[in-house]
């Protein structure tokens, strides 16, 4: 392995501070942007939490789909050549869902200590799975990118697979302890 692919892979924080600077991006312009934004927009990016004036809306079958889709689509990107800029832009989009989701959720439900816990630990289990599932499916496009076009070297299909698999099954973890979280926690509050 060359010497610069290897630096490369031991080096991930660039990686991590593209990603929570892309998150803060994406948060910041949620919450500015709420107050302008067009009530099909709104409609879109707010229902992440499922809260409103009457209560839970136990709507996890829309949850699973969605979740589900996002790490079909971090899987397919990462194994991409600009797979990386289209998993940033999703990780943006992710920090405009939370935004728009807290202003809802602020702005239509009571505010209360228990709402703020149960939020707090539904929000943290989103952004753990969506800079997870980002974090390894930009280090397998970058290293796609570099194996594919500046570094001459066999491209090991085997341990990509193997670094995939492992992708996917953390991101299938931290999404079942949310599922859990919103099936069986939430509704007890």
């Amino acid at each position: 392995m060359s010497v610069f692919l290897r630096r490369f892979i031991d080096n991930k924080k660039y990686i991590v501070i593209a990603m929570v600077s892309v998150f803060v991006c994406g948060l910041l312009f949620g919450f500015y942007q709420y107050s302008y934004s067009i009530q099909g927009v709104k409609d879109f990016f707010q229902n992440l939490f499922y809260l409103n004036v009457d209560g839970y809306q136990n709507q996890y079958q829309l949850y699973v789909i969605q979740g589900g889709v996002y790490i079909l689509i971090c899987t397919y990107l990462s194994s991409s050549y600009l797979g990386h800029i289209g998993l940033l832009f999703l990780i943006f989009l992710k920090g405009l869902q939370l935004s728009f989701s807290f202003m809802f959720v602020f702005t239509t439900v009571p505010f209360t200590f228990i709402i703020f816990l149960l939020l707090l630990v539904e929000s943290l289990l989103e952004v753990a799975l969506c800079l997870s599932m980002s974090l390894i499916c930009i280090h397998i496009s970058a290293y796609v990118t570099l194996v594919t076009f500046c570094v001459e070297q066999n491209f090991s299909m085997k341990s990509m697979m193997n670094y995939k698999l492992n992708c996917v099954i953390i991101g299938l973890v931290i999404f079942s302890l949310a599922l859990a979280f919103r099936i069986y926690v939430i509704p007890m509050f």
